[in-house]
């Protein structure tokens, strides 16, 4: 009887420590990736202050222009914080652009331009959990292609049901619109523009974890899983732009920098390869690194995108 009582009090013993590592280990992999304030989101604010010339970020850019708050409600209850900037020709074309991880619509001044300077209207998103747009956890794209759904039936009810709507992303923006590509979009949607995009969320958290973390990826990803469907309602393995590319109905432009070494440059094939060939087009800047293709060849990066939405 009490050799049997030890076995249980092990037994116990056991599965309290590894109910205890399973939340510690989570709780881990939150902070460091999707909680509001994550330590990968801060090293790379660092990064994009000390290069703002490198990216081509002018703040000062947008006082030339005067940008309008307003509020999308999510399917879940949040409040995001969009800005609009009307065209003054009175345009039915409108650009949904969706800044990437850790980054704020401020930064999307470049892209505005492009679209600016082909008349549109532009909707500047603010994700959920980034600047005002409440959440305490990053949608890492997965939450998002429903939020910027959302904001497209917002932008036709303020344009009008005649608007034309083109969708931009950046990095896990662009991740976002390759994911939104897959959803039943409204007849407005005309163009997907997706730079940079990771494929699959745990595949990149993977990545980013061997190569600048040097930690045990696949055993922290396995725990973190289900962890991160109990505390943030969607599994790391769902966030999948690979399965939601193969069911895009509208024209799709990837463009990816080949030198990029945080979402790595075959990113872009895996997408590509299952988006539906009548659909799909890419562009590859040699020598770019993350975010950087525009920076590497404005003119060149404009003449592209130019074009893809004449198509």
């Amino acid at each position: 009887m009490e050799t049997v009582s030890l076995v249980l009090l092990i037994i116990a013993a056991v599965l309290i420590f590894a109910v205890v590592m399973y939340f510690i280990v989570g709780e881990f992999m939150l902070r460091l990736s999707v909680k509001r304030r994550s330590i990968i989101g801060m090293i790379i604010r660092r990064e994009i202050n000390k290069n703002l010339e490198g990216y081509m970020i002018d703040f000062s850019y947008w006082d030339n222009y005067e940008l309008e708050e307003v509020c999308v409600k999510t399917f879940d209850g949040l409040k995001l914080y969009p800005h609009i900037i009307e065209n003054k020709k009175n345009s039915k074309k409108v650009a949904i652009l969706v800044h990437g991880y850790y980054a704020r619509y401020l930064e999307m001044n470049v892209y505005a331009d492009i679209f600016l300077k082909q008349g549109y209207n532009i909707v500047l998103t603010q994700n959920r959990a980034h600047g005002r747009s409440e959440g305490k956890f990053i949608g890492m794209g997965w939450f998002d292609r429903l939020d910027v759904l959302a904001t497209i039936k917002m932008a036709i009810k303020r344009f009008g049901k005649d608007c034309e709507i083109d969708v931009f992303g950046i990095s896990m923006g662009g991740a976002t619109v390759c994911m939104l590509s897959g959803e039943e979009l409204p007849h407005n949607v005309k163009h997907i523009i997706a730079d940079c995009a990771y494929a699959n969320c745990a595949e990149q958290f993977g990545f980013v974890l061997n190569a600048y973390f040097r930690l045990p990826s696949r055993r922290l990803l396995d725990s973190f899983n289900s962890y991160c469907r109990f505390r943030c309602g969607y599994y790391t393995s769902e966030v999948d732009a690979i399965k939601q590319i193969k069911n895009c109905k509208v024209p799709i432009l990837l463009i990816h920098g080949d030198q990029d070494t945080f979402v790595p440059f075959s990113n872009l094939q895996k997408l590509y390869d299952n988006a539906p060939k009548e659909l799909r087009h890419k562009a590859v800047f040699h020598g770019a690194g993350h975010g950087a293709s525009y920076a590497s060849d404005p003119e060149r990066y404009r003449e592209i995108v130019k074009q893809f939405l004449k198509s």
